[in-house]
């Protein structure tokens, strides 16, 4: 068993798309709550190590020593790597034959030591709904600054497009005044001229900063989200064709913030937004029963997605149910113990979102009670 010296960073959903894969090993997934306020993280590592000699204890009582060293050893090389002077508010370890990857996530989670045949991919699935990329224009009246977002970090982007420099390249000439009796006339008028060239010179301006975003904006799914002064805001949306992509605007002066203020403020936009579009889904779902293209209840959705027809699988975060599968018909999911000779799932809807991943559909995790219409889950179907 060989694991990667170097620390990977992989955006969440390739993360949760290559833990879903591996299957039949050891598998184990250690997630706790944590604190980014001083006093309440000073118990995280406490908890932590709590967690991890609970896994090692059912380790030891449930397989041979040779087969969990190289397992336990990658557990405490993860737990030695970790920095709990920044945490964010939850905590994945996740160590397999072929993986070990630790995880902060941003919303809050249960505590969970699940070691079996597979990973616990479902916190991985919901924050990979939030780290979807997006971009960050940073407008003054000096320059320009574009920044590649991901959750709340931002990488600033230095090329030949950005930043772009706003170059006072206009001479204005004062007038000559013709006599003293008129000289303030004179002033008042050079001062008007000069304000509408810079109106003009800063449009311009933002013509040139739509044009370098062109090359980054390359289809209307990419969200982009504009910052600055009212007025520089203002010029912008006289200019920009990019009205798609924009999700909203940040008004204020945000010259001198730091990168990472810059990225808690703009996460917290990006979020907003995406929550408001899982509340789309759920009307969209709706229009897809009319069109017998949506399906409820998990008997059902078990079947639709067993035949690969699962595009779309939309459940609670938190939800969890028992199945049984009678052993001749592993169609007919039962949510009570049949009589006849069955197999028992001890969560149906982890190996439900499972099989809908493997046969190339989709699953977005929603907040709890938002599908309570539907007992808690619904699928869009391909046809």
């Amino acid at each position: 068993m060989k694991f990667s010296t170097e620390s990977r960073i992989l955006p969440a959903e390739e993360l949760a798309a290559s833990m879903q894969k591996e299957k039949g090993n050891i598998c184990i997934s250690i997630i706790v709550p944590t604190h980014k306020l001083s006093p309440e993280r000073r118990v995280d590592h406490l908890v932590l190590e709590k967690a991890v000699r609970a896994a090692k204890k059912y380790l030891l009582h449930n397989y041979r020593e040779e087969e969990i060293k190289p397992l336990q050893q990658a557990v405490d090389e993860l737990y030695d790597r970790i920095d709990f002077n920044h945490n964010a508010k939850g905590l994945g370890l996740f160590v397999s034959g072929n993986i070990k990857e630790s995880v902060q996530f941003f919303f809050p989670v249960k505590e969970k030591v699940i070691i079996g045949r597979s990973l616990e991919v479902r916190d991985l699935l919901y924050q990979a709904y939030y780290s979807h990329p997006y971009y960050t224009l940073l407008l003054t009246e000096k320059e320009a600054r574009l920044f590649e977002g991901r959750l709340n970090h931002l990488l600033e982007i230095k090329d030949d497009n950005f930043p772009r420099k706003n170059v006072d390249d206009y001479v204005y000439t004062r007038p000559t005044r013709g006599s003293s009796f008129v000289g303030n006339a004179f002033v008042k008028e050079y001062e008007r001229d000069k304000s509408q060239l810079e109106e003009l010179r800063y449009q311009h301006f933002c013509g040139l900063v739509e044009e370098g975003l062109k090359h980054y904006l390359t289809n209307s799914n990419i969200p982009l989200i504009i910052a600055g002064a009212k007025k520089d805001l203002s010029y912008f949306r006289m200019v920009t064709r990019q009205t798609k992509n924009i999700i909203d605007e940040v008004e204020g002066n945000y010259s001198y913030v730091t990168i990472t203020a810059l990225g808690g403020l703009v996460w917290e936009v990006l979020r907003a937004h995406l929550d408001k579009v899982k509340q789309q889904l759920i009307r969209e779902f709706d229009e897809k029963v009319g069109e017998r293209r949506g399906v409820s209840g998990i008997h059902e959705i078990w079947k639709a997605a067993k035949e690969g027809k699962g595009l779309m699988l939309l459940v609670e975060k938190d939800l969890s149910l028992p199945g049984f599968l009678p052993k001749e018909n592993e169609y007919d999911l039962w949510v009570r113990p049949p009589r006849k000779p069955h197999q028992v799932l001890a969560d149906a809807v982890d190996d439900l979102m499972e099989m809908v991943l493997e046969k190339s559909g989709k699953v977005v995790l929603l907040e709890n009670n938002s599908l309570k219409d539907h007992q808690g889950m619904a699928l869009v179907t391909r046809y």
